[in-house]
């Protein structure tokens, strides 16, 4: 991606108020030019020729331009900081976007701190640039060019001298600020990596805390910060030299410049108001390039978080944006010889998988760990493309339609039931933000989520905290199920819903789940056998295939897997009952 073109193309929506910012520039680099020049006669005529009267006029107009100079730039300054947080949104929104469009894939390969990461702090780097360099830069530059025209109509040798240092100055700080700016690109990664770390770390603080593993997330942690604080400051070190050099051609300039005007005085070419005022410029001459070697390190560093977010801008999308919407569903889902590897591994987790699911058909899927049963589902929602085979939804190819139009009438409770850090209201109207109270009421009910919610003080309004950890395993789960109930979707999934709860709880929320079944097509995917009992179906996965599938009765009759399944997780007593 073309770095320069892409940040044009976010600035072109706003060229209107970027002319805007440079007219307010150019009239304060109008004003800039007016106090060498009253400088210089003040010189001349109020010094040497003792008009008296003229120094009310020089300092008045000084005043002038002083006032007019602060007032057109802070107007500059406002235009061009709201134009560059408006930029800054659109590429943070359009990232974010992009984020949520792109293959499930990238989330299994890039670790969460690293993308939050970008979002953010890479972000908060673009934005210090824009807040507080660009702006000035813009000014000081325009007063530069003002400058040296002025110098050059006042004494055009002083601006070759001035034009040429400027140019000698150049290669060497290019030089230096590409180095500068390949350390910051590694110390932005670095970083990420710290950030990814302190989060996994605090995320799985009850893991680290169960294994007393505290000291090695510290060892951790205090070794990634030593590796970036010794090349931040290398970094800083070679921020430094820029900077030096920087001043150093500022400070050599006026010498040269007063060498070759005190020539031109003895000769008489030029007055001495004329060398004062030339002098005068050098500081606003010289002020972008010391600007430039001052917030080189902020320059540097925003530049690769300008590469790290367009990264982002580049990701392939989960399918094309103009596909047709799915429509209505009905229920009817045909998986055609379903082959799948996840990207970057090269084991087959399915392996010719077909299933054939009749409308309001109620389907169990069991096996072992690593057999493929939530691959299949994942599968089934689109989120991932099998690399052979079809998946069909009422006879329609899902992967040549928006997915998303489908999923919205799909309703998934899984085992690990994800709820925001707000309300219960807003947990169980995610899902359908335009329920009616009636309809959530019902919902609730249906969920066996009433008592809960009557016994709270803030009802519906109760902040369930991060993850809803305030509430227990069981009452996360009812709010899952609440939240699929709300939707009346023709396609349930159930994917191991229950079985992180207790005995008397998942008795609970497995009969608010059969209540929902009825009418609907329903995947189970179990690994509590009794779970998918009453299936029309069921179907066992061994190692990416399916090894058998039959009723519930069928199978145990055969005395296979299944049957080995089923009486592992039973009494002897029940054995016998089986048997």
């Amino acid at each position: 991606m073309n770095l320069f073109k892409t940040t044009v193309d976010h600035f072109k929506p706003y060229w209107r108020k970027l002319l805007v910012a440079l007219v307010f520039s150019l009239v304060g680099g109008a004003f800039t030019i007016l106090p060498p020049i009253l400088t210089g006669k003040l010189v001349d005529e109020v010094i040497g020729e003792k008009e008296t009267t003229f120094l009310l006029w020089v300092a008045g107009g000084i005043l002038v331009a002083f006032l007019g100079k602060s007032l057109f730039e802070t107007m500059q300054e406002y235009v061009q900081v709201k134009i560059g947080l408006d930029v800054i949104t659109d590429m943070q929104i359009r990232a974010f976007r992009r984020l949520h469009r792109t293959p499930m894939s990238f989330f299994s390969n890039t670790p969460r701190g690293d993308m939050l990461y970008r979002l953010t702090h890479d972000v908060e780097s673009i934005q210090n640039l824009n807040n507080t360099v660009v702006p000035r830069i813009l000014q000081q530059i325009i007063g530069a060019i003002a400058a040296f025209a002025a110098v050059f109509v006042l004494f055009w040798p002083a601006a070759i001298v001035m034009f040429a240092v400027f140019a000698i100055y150049i290669l060497p700080s290019f030089k230096l600020g590409k180095t500068m700016r390949k350390m910051s690109a590694v110390q932005r990664e670095m970083s990420a990596d710290m950030y990814h770390h302190l989060q996994e770390s605090i995320e799985s603080v009850r893991l680290v805390r169960t294994f007393q593993t505290q000291e090695d997330e510290l060892e951790t942690q205090r070794r990634k910060l030593s590796d970036w604080k010794t090349y931040s400051i290398r970094a800083a070190l070679i921020g430094k030299v820029n900077w030096r050099l920087g001043n150093l051609f500022n400070i050599a300039t006026p010498g040269v410049v007063m060498l070759v005007g005190g020539l031109a005085i003895w000769r008489g070419d030029i007055t001495v108001g004329t060398l004062v005022a030339c002098l005068s410029f050098i500081p606003t001459m010289f002020l972008p390039v010391r600007s430039l070697a001052e917030n080189a390190l902020t320059i540097q560093q925003a530049i690769p978080a300008l590469q790290r977010i367009y990264e982002y801008f580049d990701l392939p999308e989960e399918h094309e944006e103009n596909l047709p919407a799915f429509g209505k569903v009905e229920g009817k889902i045909d998986l055609e010889n379903i082959w799948f590897t996840y990207p970057g591994s090269d084991k087959k987790v399915l392996k010719g998988v077909s299933v054939a699911i009749e409308q309001g058909k109620h389907i169990g899927i069991v096996g072992t760990s690593g057999g493929g049963k939530s691959t299949l589902v994942q599968i089934l929602l689109g989120l991932y493309e099998p690399d052979q085979g079809s998946v069909l939804i009422d006879g329609k190819d899902l992967f040549s339609y928006n997915r998303n139009s489908f999923r919205q009438q799909v309703g998934v409770v899984s085992q690990e039931t994800f709820l925001l850090n707000s309300t219960l209201r807003n947990n169980l109207l995610y899902g359908k933000v335009d329920a009616t109270q009636e309809e959530l009421d019902r919902a609730v009910e249906a969920a066996g989520l009433k008592e809960l919610i009557q016994s709270l003080d803030e009802k519906y309004e109760t902040v369930v905290g991060e993850r809803g950890l305030k509430l227990s395993g069981g009452q996360r789960q009812r709010v899952a199920l609440a939240r699929a109930i709300l939707r009346q979707p023709p396609v349930l999934i159930f994917d191991e819903a229950t079985s992180s709860l207790d005995g008397e709880t998942e008795e609970k929320v497995q009969e608010a789940l059969e209540q929902l079944i009825p009418g609907r097509t329903t995947i189970t995917i179990a690994h509590r056998l009794v779970t998918v009992r009453n299936a029309d179906k069921i179907l066992l996965l061994d190692q990416g295939v399916v090894a058998e599938q039959g009723t519930h009765e069928e199978l145990l009759a055969r005395r296979g897997q299944y049957y080995q399944l089923y009486t592992a997780q039973y009494s002897e007593l029940e054995k016998e009952l089986i048997g």
